[in-house]
Formats: structure tokens, C-alpha cells, sequence
């Protein structure tokens, strides 16, 4: 939707504040039981006070940019800590506005404008600092740049202006909007603005006494856009505006806006309390009071998104009480993450840059080359690139790099982890927890009905529950998740996420100079389907990829044909520097999902979700296993007709024409040479450091063995025995 705007002083404004949407979480505010003065605030308030405030240069003026929800939660804030102490430095609209678009209810960031809500979160999880440490720039012309980065210091100045609470106020009730001002002073609020706004009569008073000096915002049916900003009070005629368009609109900066334009335009009113003053505490560096996270390890924090939790939780590490290195806090573990969503679009989690593309530049560009002039101890950078599964929420995911990074780290291999926000877990724990519950026998979801049921029965049973869930969504998700691995590599603006990936690594290639970068990928589950495509794209810009480690590939032979196996032909990957790790059959058939599915995902996904019913998958041991194609299990049906003729070239691919056989059912069979790159587990349990736990499709990064395994293979060494810094603790 293209920005409105509205003349005002020679200028054309932009108007983007965009209305809250419902969301039945917030509170509610309710009004103290009191007397209301009948004009707020007082004579002598206004006169000793007020006229002071705003000599002291504390009325905003946004320039033509909108970001009028910055500036009205700033105004809202100067003016609650002006009250209390005159001295207190003007906060930033800056970082109020930019959060706002972080955490508002809109994906991405090409779009214009943010809302209250928005605005309000940010300052919940982070505080706001000083516009001096964060600038906001209007020049002359009313003009101002897209994006000022913020100077060393912010996010500590911003503890310092925390929020305490906050209440949505009912609109609709005039009582309660000035019940809130008398309480706190001062309320954010939006409304729809219109022609009246630009036409403000300024009164021929030019200081402010007495509220009754103030012009009033004449009614318009010409409606303009969405604006925010500050309510400081009230009389008989309506609330005491403060704008955001410098001292020259209405009396000073401020206005009467009439109750009855209210009712008619008003869309969101918010009050707020100022909170605590945090004194922050690096629990991180608590926890390494104790132990020592290696040098290497000790990556600096970059401000982050934060899911959950506000400015007075601390991103800190986990107990220092677990063996092995001490795991990185939330933000030092986003400042090695890239994250993508919907379509393959790249998602803002960095808070001092501009926008995601500029957080990829950060962290897959700049970082790596900062780190590796600090404790690079060889002549190459060994950057790893590791693709999370699709079935990772993306809390998950960074609870995965807090852990495994400082392994990588300490070892000297710098990681970039690619996070991508797919849904499926989601979709599944919707299926097969909620749905299908509607369909099956109570007792047959019971905590141990499988045990009273015979193994053919089972699979009886693990066939419907195939059919529901691909019938119930889980066959498009899985479709949809796909589709945005392959979007992700289109050109478009803003740039999508492999595309942008890519494209830094070209450049940190050219910066680090010829034969100074080596890039290891990584990847779980759904995570090769993001380095098939990404390999495509590295491959046209002619780099090359120095290891591959693949675990449990949830991607179709068909879709390794079209990607892996050309990277391998044309010299992009050696075939020797391939690596798979998956688990043997009958750990996949002792596997389940949601407990409800008594087979592995990947048996799911391959029965289910995929075009055909029983497409090979290249992490399944049976897709690699001759006698599940050609030999005497063909009969079985274990694999769909359509899809012999390419588990045939795959395998020829893959193995030569020397093709082992019945090896996938325990993994025993397979040459020694055979095995240096088919990695199969048939244990049953498997060491993350703190206990023996099942095995499972999910539990590949959560193996000691596994991880040390890809750490050695990336760095040339023979055993994993020697890792500088042994793999510990693996227990997320």
C-alpha cells in the first residue's frame, strides 16, 4: 500500500502508523475508582512547567519520514521522565520506531509505517536509549536518512529508560482515556488523521499559559492516513495533543482534538509506567567465572531479537554446572545466525543494523573476517554453513547454536547457522496430536497401545495415520516448506536468503583473497534440501565447497540428482568430501513422531508428504541399499515403481558399478571403504554429553560422535580423538 501523506509547513508528511490488529492477549486497562479534575493538567502545571518542557526543545519534529510511532512513544517517555527530573536526555525515536518494525504484526520489512503495539514490544524487551547514543536526523529540508546506526554503549544506555506495564485502553471510553492521563500523565495513541491536521490556526499567543490558549483541530471529511503520537491532557473540548511536527504546528507543537473527532478516527490508546532502571548483568560472564568459554568461543554479542522475556531478563548462558564449553547467550548466538522465512525472505534479527540483508552482511561477512584476524591460527578460514532441519522452531534452533558453536569456535572453524521458520512443526504437532484424534480410538492413542499390537498391526495403523496426514495438511506443508527452500534462491528486492548467502560469500572470498576461504557444509533433515539449492548457486559463482555432512537428508534422490550430483561431477564437491550419516532401518522403524507415528519422519515424509507415496529419501538406508531396488526385497513394494529408474542412476552415481546389498537393515555389510562416507547408526542410544538417549531422526546433533565426527573431517584430522577441544555436552 503506498505511504499517505498530508501538506503541513511546505512539506509533504508521511503518515504510516497502521492500526493494532486484534489480539486478545493484551490487557486491559481498568481506572482507579477517583475524582476527575475537570481540565488536566492544572493552571500552574501548565504555566511553571509545561512552558519550560517545551522551551527546553522536547516537542518532536519526525521530518517527512513516518515513523510517527517512534516519535509518539518518545514523546510519551521524555515527557513521563521530564516530570520527574528535567535533566533526563531526550530518548530515541530511532531505535523505537526501527524496533516497532521488528516486533509489529507484519512479516518481512518492505513495507512502510508500524503500530503501537509494535512500538510498545520493542521498548518491553529492550528499553530505549538516548537519542544522542541512537540519532534520528532531520535536516533543513525536513529530510532525513533511511537508517542511522546506533554508537557503542545503546544497549546498555537503554536499560537504563526500561518499561514497566502497559494496558490497551478502551477507545470507545473518553472517562477512561482521561482516567489514564491523571494517572501516569501522558497516553500513546493513534487515530485516522485527515485535511484538518495540516490546517491547525496558529493562535496569536506564541507561549503557552493556560490550555484554553490552544487552537483546536478542525473536523474533516477529507481523510489523510494513519498517525501517532502523545496525549498530554484534556479539557471540555477534547485531549491536549502533542505532535510530532515540530513547534510550528498548532500553539508550540500542541493541540485540542476534539471528543468527537476522537470517536469518529481514533484507532489504538496504550498507557505506561515507567519501570526499574536495570543494572545489567552478563550472566554469561557469570557462568565463566567457573568455566571459560575457549578464546576463540568468546565471540562479542550483537543485540537480538528477543522471542520472549524483556529487558529485565538477560540473554544469558546456560548452568555453568554442565561439562564442556559454556554455552553462548542468545544474542552472541543470532550474531552467528541467518534466518528465513516465508518464500525464502530473509528475516531482521540483528537490532543495530538496518534491515535482514544487512544482517547477512554482518554476520557472513563482516564477523567471520573480524574473528579470523583475532584467533585465526591458520592460513584459511574453515567457515561451516550448517542448515537446521525444517522441523527446528527457530527458539529451538538458537538453543542448538548456543550449544554447538563454541565447539566449532574453540576447534577454530567459524559457524553460520541458517535458521529457516518453516511451520511444519507446527503443522505436524497440529495433525497428529490434535486432529487426528478426532479420527482414531481414544485407546489407540494411549500412552502404550502400540505394545498390545502385533507389528503387522502397527503398520496397519501407521498407514492411516499416513493417509490423514497428508490429506490434513501435512503433504502442502511439506510441499510449501520446499517451495520456499527453492524461492530463497530468486533474485528480488529485498534480496531472498540462499540468493543473499551466496553473494556474501562471494564477496568474503574476494576480501580474504585467493585460497584463504574454505566453506564446510552442514546440514540436518531439510537442511540439505537448503544446501542443494545453495550449492547451485555457489557453484555459479565459482566457488567451490570443501566438505560436505549430511545428517538424516530429508531430500528425494530426484531432487540429489538435479543438485548434489552435478556439484560432485563438475569438481564443485569431491565425491570423497561427501558425507552421509543416517540411521540404520530398524532404528527408523523403532523411531516415531509425536508418538503417534511409530516409524521415523523420514518414513513419513517418503509414504506421505512427498509427490509419490514411497519416494526414496537420500537419508533412508533402504534408498542406498541395492536389494530394495534390484535385489530380492524389491518384491516388498518398499519403494514406488516410478521411482526405480532413479535409484538406479543414483546408486550408480554413488557407488559405481560395484552396488552393496542388504546392508540397510542393521547397517552391517558395507566395505570399509564403503563406509568412509556412509556413516549408519544402529545403536540404540546415543551420548549428548549428560545421558545415554534414544536414537532418532532429531537426535544427529545431539551426538558427540556425530559433531566430533563433522569437526574433524572439516579441520583434516584423522580420529576426532584429535580435537583440540573435545565435543562435551551436546544437552539442549
Amino acid at each position: 500500500m503506498p505511504t499517505q501523506t498530508i501538506p503541513f509547513n511546505g512539506s509533504e508528511l508521511a503518515l504510516d502508523a497502521r492500526p493494532d490488529r486484534l489480539d486478545l492477549r493484551d490487557r486491559i486497562y481498568t481506572p482507579r475508582v477517583r475524582n476527575l479534575p475537570t481540565a488536566y493538567p492544572d493552571a500552574d502545571f501548565v504555566k511553571n512547567c509545561l512552558a519550560k518542557y517545551i522551551k527546553a526543545n522536547m516537542i518532536l519534529n519526525q521530518g517527512k519520514d513516518g515513523a510517527c510511532t517512534g516519535f509518539g512513544l518518545a514523546a510519551v517517555i521524555n515527557y513521563l521522565f521530564w516530570i520527574r527530573d528535567s535533566s533526563n536526555k531526550e530518548s530515541s525515536p530511532r531505535m523505537i520506531y526501527h524496533l516497532a518494525q521488528l516486533y509489529d504484526e507484519w512479516a518481512g520489512e518492505d513495507y512502510v509505517g508500524s503500530s503501537c503495539r509494535g512500538a510498545l514490544k520493542g521498548w518491553h524487551k529492550h528499553g530505549v536509549c538516548s537519542r544522542e547514543l541512537w540519532p534520528y536526523t532531520v535536516d533543513k529540508h525536513d529530510k532525513v536518512p533511511d537508517f542511522e546506526a546506533p554508537k557503542p554503549g545503546w544497549e546498555k544506555d537503554a536499560l537504563s529508560r526500561a518499561l514497566g506495564v502497559y494496558y490497551r485502553i478502551d477507545k470507545a471510553s473518553i472517562t477512561d482515556m482521561q482516567a489514564a492521563i491523571v494517572e501516569i500523565g501522558a497516553i500513546y495513541v493513534s487515530c485516522k488523521l485527515h485535511q484538518g491536521w495540516g490546517e491547525v490556526t496558529p493562535p496569536r499567543a506564541s507561549n503557552l499559559s493556560r490550555l484554553d490558549q490552544l487552537p483546536v483541530v478542525n473536523f474533516s471529511e477529507i481523510k489523510a492516513g494513519g498517525h501517532a503520537f502523545a496525549l498530554l491532557g484534556y479539557t471540555d473540548q477534547g485531549f491536549v495533543v502533542q505532535n510530532s511536527w515540530g513547534r510550528e504546528w498548532g500553539l508550540q507543537g500542541l493541540a485540542i482534538l476534539t471528543y468527537d473527532d476522537w470517536l469518529v478516527n481514533g484507532s489504538d490508546a496504550w498507557t505506561v509506567s515507567l519501570g526499574v532502571p536495570v543494572r545489567q548483568v552478563d550472566a554469561v560472564n557469570r557462568t565463566r567465572a567457573e568455566k571459560q568459554l575457549a578464546a576463540p568461543a568468546n565471540i562479542p554479542a550483537a543485540a537480538a531479537f528477543k522471542a520472549s522475556g524483556s529487558a529485565l531478563i538477560p540473554s544469558g548462558a546456560s548452568a555453568s554446572g554442565k561439562p564442556g564449553q559454556p554455552a553462548l547467550n542468545m544474542d552472541q548466538a543470532y550474531s552467528l545466525t541467518v534466518v528465513m522465512g516465508n518464500d525464502g525472505g530473509l528475516i531482521q534479527r540483528l537490532l543495530e543494523v538496518a534491515n535482514a540483508a544487512a544482517t547477512v552482511e554482518k554476520v557472513l561477512l563482516q564477523a567471520p573476517q573480524e574473528w579470523f584476524k583475532q584467533h585465526g591460527t591458520d592460513k584459511v578460514l574453515k567457515l561451516a554453513l550448517y542448515a537446521h532441519g525444517g522441523l527446528n522452531s527457530e527458539d529451538d534452533s538458537l538453543k542448538r547454536i548456543a550449544a554447538m558453536a563454541p565447539y566449532f569456535l574453540a576447534n577454530g572453524i567459524y559457524p553460520v547457522f541458517i535458521t529457516w521458520k518453516t511451520g511444519l512443526s507446527e503443522t505436524l504437532g497440529d495433525i497428529l496430536e490434535d486432529k487426528l484424534k478426532d479420527y482414531l480410538p481414544a485407546a489407540l492413542l494411549s500412552g502404550g497401545w502400540w505394545q498390545q499390537l502385533k507389528n503387522a498391526a502397527v503398520d496397519v495403523m501407521d498407514r492411516t495415520v499416513e493417509s490423514m496426514a497428508a490429506s490434513l495438511g501435512g503433504k502442502a506443508q511439506w510441499t510449501q516448506m520446499k517451495q520456499n527452500a527453492e524461492l530463497a534462491i530468486e533474485d528480488d528486492d529485498p534480496p531472498r536468503g540462499l540468493l543473499a548467502i551466496a553473494d556474501r560469500l562471494k564477496e568474503l572470498n574476494k576480501a580474504l583473497g585467493k585460497g584463504k576461504l574454505e566453506i564446510h557444509l552442514v546440514g540436518h533433515s531439510a537442511g540439505s534440501i537448503v544446501h542443494g539449492h545453495l550449492l547451485n548457486l555457489l557453484a555459479a559463482r565459482k566457488l567451490s565447497v570443501s566438505t560436505c555432512s549430511l545428517y538424516a537428508p530429508a531430500c528425494s534422490l530426484e531432487f540429489a540428482e538435479s543438485t548434489y550430483r552435478p556439484a560432485i561431477e563438475n569438481e564443485i564437491l569431491a565425491r570423497e568430501n561427501f558425507h552421509i550419516h543416517l540411521l540404520s532401518d530398524a532404528r527408523e522403524r523403532d523411531d516415531n513422531v509425536a508418538g503417534i507415528y511409530r516409524k521415523s519422519l523420514l518414513y513419513l515424509v517418503a509414504r506421505a508428504f512427498e509427490t509419490r507415496h514411497k519416494t526414496p529419501l537420500l537419508g533412508m538406508a533402504a534408498s542406498l541399499d541395492a536389494a530394495y531396488f534390484i535385489g530380492k526385497k524389491t518384491q516388498d513394494g518398499h519403494w514406488n515403481e516410478a521411482t526405480i529408474a532413479t535409484l538406479k542412476s543414483w546408486n550408480k552415481f554413488y557407488w559405481g558399478t560395484d552396488l552393496p546389498s542388504d546392508f540397510a537393515e542393521n547397517g552391517e555389510g558395507l566395505t570399509a571403504e564403503q563406509k568412509t562416507n556412509l556413516h549408519i547408526i544402529n545403536d540404540t542410544h546415543i551420548n549428548n554429553g549428560k545421558e545415554l538417549i534414544r536414537v532418532a531422526h532429531g537426535s544427529f546433533d545431539n551426538d558427540l560422535a556425530v559433531i566430533s565426527q563433522t569437526l574433524a573431517r572439516i579441520l583434516g584430522l584423522e580420529s576426532a580423538d584429535a580435537l583440540q577441544v573435545p565435543v562435551e555436552n551436546l544437552d539442549y
